[in-house]
């Protein structure tokens, strides 16, 4: 992903969390919930990736992947534990781990 690509993710993130499509309550409740899953994910993807690569010595692909695939497993095993299952909510966790995995310091 290059860094106008992620760029732009990021706005669209930003701006559907600004403008949610509907305004009913529901919707809202939904809209934050997808919200959660991403930031949880960018955390994740975003420390995993650090680790993997400085501490565990992966190269920067590697590392990604890693981090990736560990954002994704934490996602999915909170998936499994609920009630239903949502491809939405893993959509949104898909997202947030591709976002988290780019952004570098």
């Amino acid at each position: 992903m290059t860094h106008q690509s992620m760029l732009y993710a990021l706005l669209l993130l930003i701006a559907s969390f600004i403008f949610p499509v509907q305004n009913s309550y529901a919707a809202q409740i939904i809209h934050e919930d997808k919200m959660k899953h991403a930031t949880v994910s960018i955390i994740i993807g975003v420390v995993a990736y650090d680790f993997y690569h400085k501490k565990a010595g992966l190269t920067e692909n590697q590392a990604k992947l890693a981090a990736f695939a560990s954002a994704l497993a934490v996602g999915t095993a909170k998936e499994l534990s609920d009630s239903e299952f949502s491809w939405k909510d893993m959509a949104a966790n898909s997202i947030g781990a591709g976002l988290g995995i780019n952004i570098m310091f």
